[in-house]
């Protein structure tokens, strides 16, 4: 059985499905664990979100991101949870082995937990973050770099792979 571990900050539309298909061909003689993870509650720069933002042309999310700093970690956490529930219940419509957690706090620390408890692979889908990607900063750029496990980078929504 392989293990690949997924990582997402919104719930896995039709796009994200297929490219967890590409990532993770299923074998007849052999079953793909997903492993799911939400991160929830992360410490954000809310400077570099908001350039990200407004980079993407995106002003009502460029506010968004001002009042979410609102938001305390028990409703962040509510929300990661909702995106875990409905995105494991659209991979389990696709025949896959899913199994998912949030994470709260740093999610490297996270995904390395699931790498030492035997992830092989893992696919991170985020959002776009011009500012952070552009200078390799975002989370998901450090875990291309300490993982030790293959990691690939997707923009949710698109087969756009951050290089």
């Amino acid at each position: 059985m392989s293990t690949v571990l997924v990582v997402t900050e919104a719930i896995l539309g039709p796009t994200d499905i297929e490219n967890i298909d590409a990532f993770a061909p299923r074998e007849e003689d052999e079953t793909t664990e997903i492993r799911l993870m939400v991160p929830a509650a992360m410490k954000k720069n809310l400077w570099l979100e908001f350039l990200d933002q407004l980079a993407l042309l995106d002003f009502r999310e460029a506010v968004d991101v001002v009042t979410s700093a609102e938001k305390g970690p028990q409703t962040l956490e509510s929300e990661a949870r909702a995106i875990l529930d409905a995105s494991v219940e659209e991979l389990r419509a696709q025949g896959y082995s899913v199994r998912g957690r949030t994470a709260v706090g740093d999610p490297l620390a996270a995904m390395q937990e699931e790498v030492s408890d035997g992830a092989e692979q893992v696919l991170i889908i985020t959002d776009p973050h011009p500012v952070e990607d552009t200078f390799n900063i975002h989370w998901s750029n450090k875990a291309e770099r300490t993982l030790g496990v293959p990691v690939l980078h997707l923009y949710w929504g698109t087969g756009y792979v951050d290089d």
